[in-house]
C-alpha cells in the first residue's frame, strides 16, 4: 500500500480496463493522466488530464506509477522497460508478470483500508474475498474504529507501559466488537482497570 495522494499517474488506454484503474487512482486522490486515442464518454466528467493521441516513452517522465490498459502488447512491453529504466511503478492489466505493482480489490470503511490481490490469476476471486469480509464487517466498524484511534493516543499518555497499552486496547476493541457499537466511558475504564491490575501483578 503506498500514499498516493498528489502524485502523479499514467493510464495509458481509453476502454473499460483503464476507467476502472483511472476510478481506483481518483479515490486514492491521485494526479492521473490518461493518454489514449480514443476514450469511453466516461472519462468526459473526470477530473484528469486527457491526452487524445498514442502513448510514448516520455510520457512517463515525472510519473510515479504508469498503468498499461491498452491490451496491446508491445506498447505495454515498451513502458514496462522505460519504467524500469527510470525505476517508476508500473501495472500492466494484462499482464501481471511485467507489473512491478498491483491493483488490489480494495474496502473502504472510514479508517480502514483492506486491499485483497491474488497476484493476477483471479481479479474475481479477489473481489469476491473483498464482498464477503464487506458483508461480515459490523454496521458500526468505521465508529468503533474512530473510537480506537482516540483511545490509542489516550493510551500514550495515560498508559507508559507498551504492554500495558496493549491489553488496555485490545480489551477495548474486543468488548465493542462483542457489543457491536462503540463503548461508554464506564466501559473504557473498565478494560483501564484490567489493565492495570496486569501493572499491579508485574514484578
Amino acid at each position: 500500500m503506498l500514499e498516493f495522494a498528489g502524485r502523479h499517474c499514467l493510464v495509458a488506454g481509453g476502454g473499460a480496463t483503464a476507467l476502472r484503474k483511472t476510478n481506483d487512482l481518483l479515490a486514492a486522490e491521485a494526479e492521473v493522466t490518461v493518454i489514449a486515442r480514443e476514450m469511453l464518454p466516461a472519462f468526459t466528467g473526470l477530473a484528469v488530464r486527457k491526452l487524445c493521441r498514442d502513448v510514448c516513452a516520455k510520457d512517463i517522465d515525472g510519473m510515479q506509477l504508469v498503468v498499461d490498459a491498452t491490451g496491446d502488447p508491445s506498447v505495454g512491453h515498451m513502458l514496462a522497460e522505460a519504467c524500469q529504466a527510470r525505476q517508476i511503478f508500473f501495472n500492466a492489466a494484462s499482464d501481471p508478470q511485467q507489473s512491478t505493482a498491483l491493483f488490489p480489490a480494495v474496502l473502504r470503511r472510514g479508517p480502514l483500508v483492506a486491499g485483497f490481490s491474488t497476484t493476477g490469476a483471479s481479479p474475481t476471486a479477489a473481489a469476491w474475498l473483498r464482498d464477503r469480509m464487506e458483508e461480515n464487517l459490523s454496521a458500526h466498524f468505521e465508529e468503533i474504529l474512530l473510537q480506537m484511534r482516540e483511545l490509542r493516543s489516550r493510551a500514550r499518555e495515560q498508559i507508559p507501559q507498551r504492554k500495558a497499552r496493549a491489553i488496555f486496547l485490545r480489551c477495548c476493541f474486543d468488548l465493542a466488537m462483542q457489543l457491536d457499537r462503540p463503548l461508554t466511558e464506564n466501559e473504557i475504564c473498565t478494560c483501564m482497570i484490567q489493565q492495570e491490575s496486569f501493572a499491579y501483578d508485574e514484578p
